[in-house]
């Protein structure tokens, strides 16, 4: 009987420090080396809602990649504000384009220059 409740204390143990260490690298955030990767850029689509992109510049971020288009005719609702007020917070801008299997290729990149 004694042996049957040390194991289970035993692994009882390594249960919480399995979920404790779990715990730490789900909720441990991701940050590149600065000294690997000085430059910081953000990847934004309509998904994050309103951003203040004035806060975004001041957090160190350098630059954003803003999504424009998806598939052969979807246009992303938030670009063109996004696009216009990160310009206006200094930070440099690039757009990009969702690719779908729903359209050909040349339709959706029409699309895209249609739109950038």
């Amino acid at each position: 009987m004694k042996k049957r409740i040390v194991l289970w204390v035993l692994a009882s143990l390594v249960l919480a420090c399995v979920v404790a260490a779990g715990g730490f690298i789900y909720f441990h955030t991701f940050s590149p080396d600065r000294d690997r990767f000085p430059v910081r850029g953000i990847d934004v689509s309509h998904h994050q809602g309103r951003i203040d992109w004035r806060r975004v510049a001041a957090d160190d971020v350098a630059f954003a990649v803003i999504k424009a288009t998806e598939g052969g005719d979807h246009v992303d609702d938030a670009f063109a504000a996004n696009l216009r007020e990160a310009r206006a917070a200094g930070l440099a801008v690039g757009a990009y384009h969702f690719f779908t299997f729903c359209r050909p290729g040349a339709d959706q990149a029409k699309n895209f220059i249609s739109v950038v």
